[in-house]
């Protein structure tokens, strides 16, 4: 017996003709009616056999595709879906079937005239006489994609890992003609993620992530596949149905780039670019906290330009701005470590965060920085030590038993002891005493 045929009697007829036909007037009747039901509902509906060949399709489904019904009998679901490209596509979207007994899937299908459209498919596995059949209900969702591409930014259908339906902003963004081009390539927008700490990325729980973030925490990360600039999206999602998410992705690249421009203005120093008090009294426990969990020394190093005011009396404000920057630039030179943290506390005084593997090595650096702002040459003809701008440093090396207030105030006090000692020296501060460093 052929796919798609009941045997009645000793003769073979499809099962459409079953359905309308009848084998006597009372079964016709109830057959008829069943027809006459089906083709005067909005649903599309159809009927197809193990081999994927249309048995059974409805008026709507006619009038939707633009096919006849002597067509759509000679016809498989192949020839109208066009997201279940290959045989072992099918073959397991069957053998879905077959296990779930009814499924609800997202596909995109093409009418007579070659248009494309997005609908949610309702499919029942029937098993009849010996013959397996897939009894479809179609809802045609072009509606849906008429709104989402009416939106700003990206909008898409979305279960979480794979992607049903997008508009056209996102088709554009990412150079794809149509969604089937899109598909073929990517099962979901999180393909193009990138993984970066403090942006979503997780390919199989980014929705999960995205409801449960706190507002505008829900941020990703896209290199735009042409130009390769980063553009940070602000995503939301809501339930659209039982097994969908609708996701907005909103671009704030720009909103971005002022906020770290002011984050950045209001932790540094205006003149002379360090970072300044306010970032140092932030960043100061975090750092003690990092060295304690990498088991590491944290040094602190004070520093104050000699006689400052001196220079600023005999060579004006201006100058004496000048002075500091270049003071500045020499410190980041010599700290320039991702761990290292260079300040400007106030007037012209600098201080320095860096954690180091031993107390030595903070020194070596200090000893270092030292001369190499005398070696700027800046003229300073007031200063009593030096014809040059000198400077005075206090260190504080801790293995972070010392808390975040007494390493400012030891640190302090021992840039003090450098001061006088003489100045345009080190002073560090070792179990409870203030030793004076030569180089």
């Amino acid at each position: 017996m052929e796919k798609g045929y009941i045997q009645e009697n000793s003769s073979y007829v499809s099962v459409e003709n079953f359905l309308t036909g009848g084998r006597d007037d009372e079964v016709r009747r109830e057959m008829f009616f069943v027809d006459y039901m089906l083709n005067h509902l909005n649903n599309l509906i159809f009927v197809a056999n193990s081999e994927h060949r249309f048995v059974y399709v409805n008026e709507p489904v006619i009038a939707k595709y633009g096919y006849t019904k002597e067509q759509f009998l000679t016809m498989t679901i192949a020839d109208i879906n066009v997201s279940c490209e290959t045989e072992e596509e099918a073959k397991k979207l069957w053998e879905t079937y077959e296990r779930d007994r009814n499924i609800i899937f997202h596909s995109i299908h093409k009418d007579a005239q070659g248009r494309l459209y997005p609908v949610l498919i309702h499919a029942y596995y029937v098993d009849y006489e010996g013959e397996r059949y897939n009894f479809g209900v179609v809802e045609d969702e072009s509606y849906i994609q008429k709104l989402l591409d009416a939106q700003d930014g990206f909008v898409i259908l979305t279960d979480g890992k794979k992607l049903v339906m997008g508009n056209k902003k996102l088709l554009d963004f990412f150079g794809y003609p149509d969604f089937i081009a899109f598909n073929r390539e990517h099962q979901c927008v999180c393909d193009f993620f990138r993984e970066e700490e403090g942006f979503i990325y997780n390919k199989s729980k980014w929705i999960t992530e995205v409801n449960h973030a706190r507002h505008n925490d829900a941020k990703v990360k896209i290199i735009h596949p042409q130009t390769q600039e980063a553009h940070i999206f602000l995503v939301r999602a809501a339930a659209f149905d039982s097994i969908r998410s609708l996701v907005t992705f909103t671009d704030i690249t720009e909103l971005e780039r002022y906020k770290n421009e002011l984050e950045h203005l209001a932790i540094t120093d205006g003149l002379t670019s360090l970072y300044n008090r306010r970032y140092f009294n932030q960043i100061l426990p975090q750092e003690i906290n990092r060295a304690k969990r990498d088991k590491k020394c944290i040094a602190f190093i004070m520093l104050d330009i000699d006689f400052f005011k001196q220079y600023n009396d005999a060579y004006g404000h201006l100058k004496g701005d000048e002075t500091l920057v270049k003071v500045a630039h020499t410190l980041k030179h010599y700290f320039n470590r991702a761990s290292d943290f260079c300040f400007r506390l106030g007037g012209e005084e600098f201080g320095i965060i860096c954690t180091v593997n031993s107390p030595q090595e903070s020194l070596n650096q200090a000893k270092v920085l030292r001369k190499a702002i005398e070696k700027l040459e800046i003229l300073h003809t007031k200063s009593k030590i030096s014809p040059f701008v000198t400077a005075s440093l206090g260190i504080i090396i801790s293995d972070t038993t010392v808390c975040e207030d007494n390493l400012y105030s030891l640190a302090d006090e021992a840039l003090y002891r450098a001061k006088e000692t003489g100045r345009n020296c080190i002073c560090v501060h070792n179990n409870g005493c203030f030793l004076p460093e030569a180089d």
